[in-house]
């Protein structure tokens, strides 16, 4: 009887083993699977993000609107820097702006916006006036937005030209830097939205 016990307990833990054998690749097999769908979700939803604000004009006017008002708000827009901040250049000649590629307008206006942002972190330092610092936190967080924005773009390179930088412009006041965010904002980053609306938008209704 101990015999008999023992051989089917024996054959009970290979059945048993055996089945794990079974089940495990099946579950390596259904991981991988929801792993792939997990990253198909993640890559479509990639492409979907940038659609929803290209596509509604009202965003960017009111993000213009905002710039705009921030030229009005109370504070020492003439309070001067220890030291000068660079800042983007933010000069817009139309001729020259419509001969460049799509990449090279997406990879200027990204280095500018970086450039603008690490500014708004740097003058935050220099700044005595609490009041002000949400202004300059208000700027920061909209121009990592749009760097954000212009990375899911994903702007193919379909042409030969090169992205040549720009020679910064050395600000001194608090007035120079919302200055250049208005200009910057009113101005390539507003047409080159508006252009890349046609693009997406079009795509997203077929």
């Amino acid at each position: 009887m101990l015999l008999r016990f023992r051989y089917a307990e024996q054959f009970n833990n290979r059945k048993s083993n055996n089945l794990l054998r079974v089940e495990n690749p099946l579950l390596m097999d259904l991981n991988k699977l929801l792993l792939l769908i997990v990253c198909l979700v993640q890559t479509r939803l990639a492409k979907m993000i940038p659609l929803r604000p290209l596509c509604d004009s009202r965003v960017m006017d009111r993000y213009i609107r905002e710039a705009k008002d921030l030229l009005k708000a109370p504070c020492n827009r003439i309070f001067q820097f220890p030291n000068a901040i660079p800042l983007p250049n933010t000069g817009l000649n139309l001729r020259t702006w419509r001969s460049k590629s799509k990449r090279v307008k997406n990879e200027e206006i990204k280095a500018g916006l970086i450039m603008l942002s690490n500014a708004t972190q740097t003058a935050k330092h220099f700044i005595t006036n609490n009041s002000t610092v949400p202004l300059l936190d208000k700027i920061y967080r909209n121009t990592r937005t749009f760097i954000h924005l212009l990375q899911l773009m994903n702007v193919p390179d379909t042409s030969n030209q090169l992205y040549g930088h720009t020679k910064p412009f050395m600000g001194r006041t608090l007035q120079n830097v919302l200055y250049t965010y208005t200009r910057l904002m009113h101005g390539k980053i507003n047409i080159f939205y508006r252009e890349m609306a046609e693009e997406y938008c079009k795509q997203r209704k077929r």
